[in-house]
Order: structure tokens, then C-alpha cells, then sequence
């Protein structure tokens, strides 16, 4: 079975029950780095749960990664987390998928 819980990456919560358009936006006002990420896309093991498309975003001197996540849980939604970049990480959302200019 797939993992499904955000949870275990750990983090903490930018914005709760959010549209993809407010989520792109604030990944591109406040990342270095954006790129497209795909609905199951393989993160640490983790498929992330999308309704859609939306950008991941790499805080490459903070070490850090703004990422979008759909919960299932109803009163939730789309929800915003910004992550600590562990070794590899970026090399991995680097390769995995297509950047946007």
C-alpha cells in the first residue's frame, strides 16, 4: 500500500484548506526555485495526494521546501507545508520534476 500521510515529514502548516492558485502564488513570491509537481509524485517514500498540478518550492539557503498536499480529511483540503530539506532532497525534486521559469 502506498504512503499517504504528510504527517511524517514533519514541518509546519503555511496555509490550511487552500486553492492551487493562492498555493502557486505564494510558492513563487517566496521560493528560489519552483517546480511542477504532479498528483503522486514520490517524495520520501510519500505519494502526494493532489487534486491537480500545482509548484513545490526549494528555499535553497534556509534549506527548506514549500510543498502542497491534499488531505482527504474533509475540513482540511489542500494544505501548504514548509519542510527541512534532509541530503538529497533537492536533487530529488531537482531530477523528478520539470522546473518553472
Amino acid at each position: 500500500m502506498k504512503e499517504r500521510c504528510v504527517n511524517n515529514l514533519g514541518g509546519k502548516v503555511l496555509m490550511m484548506d487552500a486553492k492551487p492558485d493562492e498555493v502557486n502564488e505564494y510558492v513563487r513570491k517566496n521560493t528560489a526555485e519552483q517546480y511542477e509537481m504532479y498528483p503522486d509524485f514520490e517524495f520520501r517514500g510519500l505519494h502526494m495526494l493532489l487534486a491537480k498540478p500545482m509548484l513545490v518550492g526549494l528555499k535553497i539557503k534556509k534549506k527548506k521546501i514549500i510543498m502542497p498536499f491534499t488531505k482527504l480529511c474533509p475540513k482540511y483540503g489542500t494544505v501548504l507545508y514548509e519542510i527541512d530539506a534532509e541530503d538529497g532532497d533537492f536533487e530529488t525534486i531537482r531530477s523528478g520534476l520539470q522546473r518553472v521559469e
